[in-house]
Order: C-alpha cells, then structure tokens, then sequence
C-alpha cells in the first residue's frame, strides 16, 4: 500500500514508518523537519500543517495515497491554546480534505487517553465519559471528534486513543525515560506522593503494529490502543532498577503528587477483537530496549 504518515519525526510517527518499511509498503512522510534517522526509501517532505497554503502544497507534492496515519500532533501546555488548535484539531480538518482529493481509503488519527479527563470507571473502555482538562485535551478530542463524523462509504476512519509510550526512541522528559537515565547512572530514582498512581505503559512497537492492523481490517470508529496492564510509579521505579541490574535506590520526596490515587486501567478488548491487537512487548522489554539505545 501506499501510505502517508504524518509527524514522523516524533516517537511514534518514526515507528509507525520503519514498521511500514518493513513490511514493504510505500511510505510517504510529512513532518515539520525531515527526521534523517528513517530509512532511505521514505520520501520525506517537510511540510507545517498550521501553514494556510498546507493542503495545496500537500497537493502538489504528495500523490494518490491508499492510507494516511495522522501521528502529528502540538502538546504545548495551555498557554499555546491557539497552536494546540491549529494542529490538533484545523490540521486534522485539512487533511480530511486532503484525504478526499488523494482518494484515500483509510484515515487513522491517533488521539490521546486525555480526552478522558480523570478516569472513573473501571476497566476504562471507549464508553468511558469524555471530561477533557487542558487545552491539548481539549484540542485531541475535537480533532477526533472531526475524524469520526468525516468517515464516509469511502472512506474509513479511526481514531485510537494511545495510552503512555514507552520503549526505544522516547524523549526526554517522560517519566520512563528519565528512570531508565538515573538507573543506568546508579542515581537515585525519585518518587512524589505515595507512587500510587498507575499508568498503561505500552511500547512504541506495539502501537506501530497496532496501527497496521487496524488499516489491514475493516473496522472503523474509537479504540483504546495501550497494553491492558497499568503500572504504578512505584513499580516502574523498581522495574527499571531490576531489569537494568542497578544499584539505585528508590527515594520518596515527600512532595504530594494530585493524581496519586489515579488508576489507567485500560480495555484493550475492543481493538483485540476487531482487529488482533495483542501487545507484544513486556515493560521490562521496553526499558531494556531503551536502555540499550540510550547507551549507544
């Protein structure tokens, strides 16, 4: 198939392509920098989705595309609201359009567990009320909200809600990535409030495939995307401390964390039923995996 993949130079986008490359399909990649770590064959176009002649130069350089995965996304705090629009939701609109005039088929947007707000029912599966609490949520679910109400006989479209990212490539400043850091360092692994708060962690890998088999079927609408087995701050703390055989030490810093009795305990069913998602990679993988990278 021929596929165009938006914000490839982030964690996820860049993983989604070497996936695609892999299984022999023509990639086409638009990101605001060409990431020069994807292979070779992609053809990369640098290209600002917030630009008010976006879509006619999408256009003009792209090409009928079977599939497009909308991976590009702005997640500034809410004192860049109107970025966060731009982006998130405007940019989500232009390429429905672009979609329309590429003769796409298939059109993924990958949301966020955000849109969710504080979750409150247990497991959360895609009925779970939406109570958005920042501009980027905000901005998430009206982009969403779009995808879905632009589906057609046409065109199928998607949109998964990923949970938290982990494993090779992840960026700075993610809780995962600075652990791993500190572990290799033998430093000390600090915890706010009690390290109660439980995340889905999934890997990057997982999600890639997950996105492929969702385009290779013929489902449409919402699903959770994440690995169904939420984790505490606390238990990723001593995770990267076994798994990287580390000398570190876990030191609880006494300041309150607000959401420390918050629990991500995400269905996974749906997407395992409509489309085969079974995540692959366990945390532990993830983190060595990681690690490995960080360390050349």
């Amino acid at each position: 198939m021929r596929i165009l993949v938006t914000g490839t130079s982030g964690h996820i986008g860049g993983a989604v392509v070497n996936l695609l490359c892999q299984e022999g399909h023509e990639v086409i990649g638009i990101s605001r920098t060409v990431n020069p770590a994807l292979p070779e064959a992609v053809r990369q176009y640098s290209l600002d989705i917030t630009d008010p002649e976006f879509i006619d130069k999408a256009l003009d350089s792209l090409g009928d595309c079977e599939v497009i995965v909308h991976a590009a996304a702005s997640m500034k705090d809410d004192t860049h609201i109107q970025e966060l629009l731009e982006v998130n939701y405007t940019g989500s609109l232009k390429l429905l359009d672009v979609a329309d005039s590429l003769q796409t088929r298939c059109f993924i947007y990958l949301s966020s567990l955000s849109i969710l707000g504080m979750p409150c029912e247990h497991p959360i599966t895609e009925a779970h009320p939406l109570t958005p609490r920042t501009g980027y949520a905000v901005s998430k679910l009206t982009g969403e909200h779009e995808v879905i109400e632009g589906g057609t006989d046409v065109l199928r479209t998607i949109s998964l809600r990923i949970s938290s990212p982990v494993g090779p490539g992840l960026r700075h400043r993610r809780i995962c990535r600075l652990f791993v850091e500190r572990a290799l360092e033998n430093a000390p692994l600090q915890i706010h409030g009690t390290g109660a708060r439980r995340q889905d962690y999934v890997d990057v890998r997982d999600i890639a495939q997950g996105i492929l088999q969702a385009v290779c079927s013929d489902c449409r609408g919402i699903y959770n995307l994440g690995s169904g087995v939420p984790a505490s701050n606390l238990e990723l703390a001593q995770r990267c401390i076994q798994t990287l055989r580390s000398s570190s030490e876990i030191v609880m810093t006494g300041e309150n964390d607000p959401d420390d009795q918050v629990c991500w305990d995400l269905s996974i069913a749906k997407a395992a039923r409509d489309f085969g998602y079974r995540p692959r990679f366990t945390l532990e993988q993830s983190i060595a995996d990681l690690a490995a990278e960080i360390q050349g």
